[in-house]
């Protein structure tokens, strides 16, 4: 979850440069932020660590009066071991200031080194795992090792996942690192180097290397060294491809007040890239014919995109799948050769996600990969890449990029559907059609309807406690909403089946309990329409308040029993009208946490990019 940056450079210069490298990567942990710099000729490691946002002190100026350096090691942190203070914060040193590590990740067994370090005299300055390394690979360059030997000794007594950044004092002219299950990239232009967690990082560098786990890296201003363990656990060179990178694409907020009301109004640009992506990209992900069904995985918003997809695939394709969680995949998913296998990650590095795409990949499933992030680990793993080409996102929670994943997956059930005949060529228009017209009315409703849901989210943001319900596919939208309201607001909020939540749930309702109703189109999902409508009237009996999301034509005896309702320009198709109610539930979350002052970007204990168990 961590942000890692190390940089060396012939000239001066290198430590602000690190600092607002950094600074770009913030989405990945805003607790606490560090950074510890070396100059050729100094005979200690100059450490500056704080805790907090390291965007706001660079701002501050908090960095200008350090020295410059021409090797600097920096880190943001999102807090895993010990809480969130000055000590924790990385870098860290070992015992004779020699050696500075940044660290990404869990060490599994730093218990038993830290209590064996300690039996031997050892004394920690924090209480992080990460401060393990630091003095394994010190004791281990005071033993009269080279760095590198020391890091690959290390990496030997270390369990877990990881990515570690290294600067020394006995090679003052080179960063270094190594990584298990942990991203860790590598960039040099011949007069600089860098080692980052996050590609974005490494803007300006052209020549990047993705390091491999096992990798162990030494990047001077000039080169960029790769080695492997042998069979002896010896450090020996290796050979790795380099991937040309054009710069990566960079975003800017405009006149907008925040990432996230920005990255809203990006979704008509979003979902006309996901539309505009080859149709044959699609061919082979899932077999004519298969006999067993396909697996759509995903964590938190990629989740509940997964969960559409299960009903998009079923109700236009004809085809059975399973949505899971990343982190309980590997409890219920019995893969066998040629299963189809969708992983769907905004970063492509979710850690959880990652590990059942290896295990995939080791039973011989047929892996495709929905991301947002060109040559991702994700992406790099995958048999098949559909790529959203949403561009960055900054904001910490997920808008356009859930967009243009349930875009992806719509688009992936309609080519599935007409391949395999389930749907006919006037089905398949149809919703060719509805999809290719909705990047212009989201346009308008943007316009049009943002400050009906900002009253709306004003007069209710007191609300401490919320349902969000639906049936059908609106079910995992109704979960998603309320992932987002919950995220960025901090009240609490639950998303359910409209048809459960008489089973229990119901007890909950009082005048004080407030529920989101999603409700279909009468004319595309008449059923479910109804089944929602009777719910509601359940609440209602019971003194619940309810806010209704629904069409512009409802009827009015229809929604009389609602408290508040909210008319959204449907299409009358159900793609189109589900991405329509997601959108509106962003907004509701975005106007809720801009009346309740809440940090929108950068939402307490959230990272954008979740890299640990």
């Amino acid at each position: 979850m961590c942000g890692i940056v190390g940089m060396v450079g012939a000239d001066s210069g290198i430590l602000r440069d690190t600092v607002q490298r950094l600074a770009g990567m913030e989405y990945r942990g805003y607790d606490s932020y560090g950074i510890a710099g070396l100059h050729g000729d100094e005979s200690a490691i100059s450490v500056h660590k704080n805790v907090g946002s390291v965007g706001r002190a660079l701002r501050a100026g908090e960095f200008d009066s350090l020295p410059d350096t021409t090797l600097a090691l920096a880190h943001t942190r999102w807090a895993t071991h010990g809480g969130v203070t000055q000590a924790n914060a990385h870098p860290h040193l070992d015992a004779l200031g020699t050696v500075a590590v940044v660290h990404n990740g869990v060490i599994a067994n730093h218990h038993e080194i830290r209590r064996q370090l300690e039996h031997e005299g050892v004394v920690f300055a924090s209480d992080t795992d990460s401060e393990v390394a630091a003095h394994l690979i010190g004791r281990h360059i005071a033993a009269g090792a080279t760095v590198l030997d020391a890091l690959a000794r290390t990496t030997r007594t270390l369990t877990g996942e990881y990515a570690l950044g290294v600067i020394a004092l006995s090679d003052p002219d080179a960063v270094y690192g190594t990584k298990r299950k942990s991203p860790l990239v590598a960039g040099h232009d011949g007069t600089r180097a860098a080692l980052a967690s996050d590609q974005m990082a490494l803007t300006g560098l052209g020549q990047v290397v993705f390091l491999d786990d096992g990798d162990l890296v030494r990047l001077t201003p000039t080169s960029t060294e790769i080695y492997t363990l042998d069979a002896d656990g010896q450090p020996v060179a290796a050979r790795r491809p380099q991937v040309t990178l054009a710069d990566q694409q960079t975003a800017e907020k405009g006149t907008f007040p925040h990432w996230m009301i920005k990255e809203i109004h990006d979704i008509p640009a979003a979902i006309s890239t996901a539309l505009h992506l080859p149709a044959d990209q699609f061919d082979g992900i899932i077999p004519t014919g298969a006999a067993r069904p396909a697996h759509l995985i995903g964590a938190g918003s990629a989740f509940y995109a997964a969960h559409i997809g299960q009903y998009l695939l079923a109700e236009l394709a004809g085809i059975s799948a399973i949505a899971l969680p990343s982190d309980e995949a590997s409890y219920l998913a019995l893969l066998r050769p040629g299963d189809a296998v969708i992983a769907i990650s905004q970063s492509g590095e979710t850690f959880d996600t990652l590990e059942i795409c290896r295990a995939a990949l080791a039973t011989g499933a047929v892996l495709t990969s929905v991301c947002n992030v060109p040559n991702s680990t994700q992406e790099r793993m995958a048999t098949h890449q559909l790529r959203q080409g949403s561009g960055p996102e900054i904001c910490v929670l997920s808008t356009k990029s859930t967009i243009s994943q349930v875009v992806l997956l719509a688009r992936l059930a309609l080519e599935t559907g007409q391949h395999h005949g389930t749907l006919n060529s006037d089905q398949y228009q149809e919703h060719v059609d509805a999809l290719t017209r909705l990047p212009e009315v989201i346009r308008g409703f943007l316009t049009d309807e943002a400050d009906r849901i900002q009253e709306i989210a004003k007069q209710y943001s007191h609300v401490e406690d919320w349902f969000f319900i639906g049936r059908g596919h609106l079910f995992p939208a109704a979960c998603e909403s309320a992932l987002k309201f919950k995220e960025v607001s901090y009240r609490h909020a639950e998303g359910m089946p409209a048809g459960l939540f008489k089973h229990g749930t119901i007890s909950l309702i009082d005048e004080d309990f407030y529920t989101v109703a999603l409700l279909p189109s009468a004319h595309a999902a008449e059923e479910q329409y109804t089944a929602t409508l009777v719910a509601v009237s359940e609440i209602a009996a019971r003194g619940g308040p309810v806010i209704g999301l629904g069409s512009q034509d409802a009827d009015p005896d229809d929604i009389a029993a609602f408290s508040d309702y909210l008319a959204l320009p449907y299409l009358d198709n159900i793609v189109t009208d589900l991405i329509i109610q997601l959108v509106a539930g962003q907004l509701l979350a975005y106007y809720c946490a801009l009346h309740l002052g809440r940090e929108i970007d950068q939402p307490r204990s959230l990272a954008k990019s979740v890299t640990v168990r």
